[in-house]
């Protein structure tokens, strides 16, 4: 139910620190209760996808020279929200953000399926230079875990999000949202799967 970091130094592998969030903590009585029988106890469950700003190339990550190393990661059958940590400097994590459909333009997120896909669009500009943004899909709806063929009642979206800061920059959706939404009321199944990018 964790996500993991493991120092991997060639002839040795051992965990430097390991995630669960606020909202997975009741899954560790019924992991430790263990009962027979009982549903699976689904906690971290995805992959997570990295961004790495290396400024001069040499393949190390230096805090000090401005480089960084963030980690995403999404919930899958876990849950419905996403998190950010910046493991520039590895065995010391900070905690960047988390992303859930309470937060402002969300509300269609479903589980966090979708791998986010990193990119650098036209619409998160500062200064003059592209900001990281990461595009997904709007999740997954326990409506397909049947053999319901109703709209799904979330998932239905594609967002991108500024990766740093989690500001939604771009979404549609069927239903109008908030800032730059584009709807489209065809949407009527979830989008759980990743999402991939074309530089047209």
């Amino acid at each position: 139910g964790y996500l993991h970091m493991f120092d991997d130094e060639g002839t040795t592998i051992s965990e430097s620190w390991a995630f669960m969030p606020y909202e997975l903590l009741p899954n560790i009585k019924l992991l430790r209760d263990n009962i027979s029988g009982s549903d699976k106890v689904y906690g971290m469950d995805a992959s997570p996808m990295s961004y790495i700003l290396d400024n001069n190339g040499d393949g190390l990550i230096d805090a000090a020279s401005g480089d960084k190393a963030w980690i995403f990661t999404g919930m899958r059958r876990g849950g419905s929200s996403y998190y950010a940590i910046d493991v520039t400097i590895p065995d010391s994590p900070v905690w960047m953000w988390e992303l859930g459909p309470d937060d402002t333009g969300m509300s269609e997120m479903g589980q966090s399926w979708s791998k986010p896909t990193l990119a650098f669009v036209k619409n998160n500009i500062s200064s003059g230079v592209a900001q990281p943004s990461l595009i997904f899909g709007g999740g997954y709806s326990t409506n397909k875990d049947g053999t319901s063929t109703s709209t799904d009642p979330v998932g239905k979206a594609i967002y991108i999000i500024d990766a740093k800061t989690k500001a939604l920059m771009w979404s549609l959706t069927p239903a109008a949202t908030v800032g730059s939404n584009t709807t489209f009321s065809g949407i009527v199944d979830a989008i759980p799967s990743e999402v991939r990018t074309m530089d047209s």
